[in-house]
Order: structure tokens, then C-alpha cells, then sequence
């Protein structure tokens, strides 16, 4: 996905790809916030901090980490969170 020593390069297309994806289950991304790096309580706990990516609904203030690296399923693992429930209902229904 993508290419380089860190993900906050790419970060523009990270959210562009994670905001079809939120649409396609259902959520509105306006009501989620991503960020890149390990969150500043896990920053010397991780060898690789620059490629986590945290997502956060901002209505339920719930976030998840995934890793974002070359080989890392993160985005199907991200789409199977939220149309698992983790981040709550969406409040639309889903596009078909």
C-alpha cells in the first residue's frame, strides 16, 4: 500500500483509502480522526512506532491501532472492526 520508511508520507492516501472504506460500511468519516505513529504511551514499547496507524470514533471515543506495513492485512482487519460492531453502529445504512 505504501512505499517508504514510514506511513506519515502517505498519510493523505491512507485516510482516502480508510474513508471509502468507512463509507462502504456504513459509517460517516467525518466522525472518525486517524493519526499515524504509536500513540506517546507506547512510543518506546515499539520497535517500528512510525508505521501504526490509530483510528478514533470520535461519538464513542473508541480507537483501535493497526499496523500499517508492506504485507499487513490492516485495512481488511479495520473494515471487519467496524462492520463487527467495535466502533459501535453506523449511523447510516450501508451502501450496496
Amino acid at each position: 500500500m505504501w512505499r517508504g520508511s514510514s506511513v506519515e508520507g502517505d498519510q493523505g492516501k491512507l485516510w482516502s483509502t480508510l474513508s471509502g472504506t468507512l463509507k462502504l460500511a456504513g459509517f460517516e468519516p467525518n466522525d472518525f480522526e486517524m493519526s499515524v505513529g504509536a500513540p506517546a504511551e507506547m512510543s518506546g514499547l515499539l520497535s517500528s512506532p512510525d508505521r501504526l496507524l490509530t483510528l478514533r470514533r470520535r461519538s464513542t471515543g473508541h480507537k483501535q491501532l493497526y499496523a500499517v506495513a508492506p504485507g499487513c492485512p490492516w485495512l481488511f482487519t479495520a473494515f471487519a472492526d467496524l462492520t463487527a460492531g467495535r466502533f459501535g453502529s453506523p449511523e447510516r445504512r450501508r451502501l450496496s
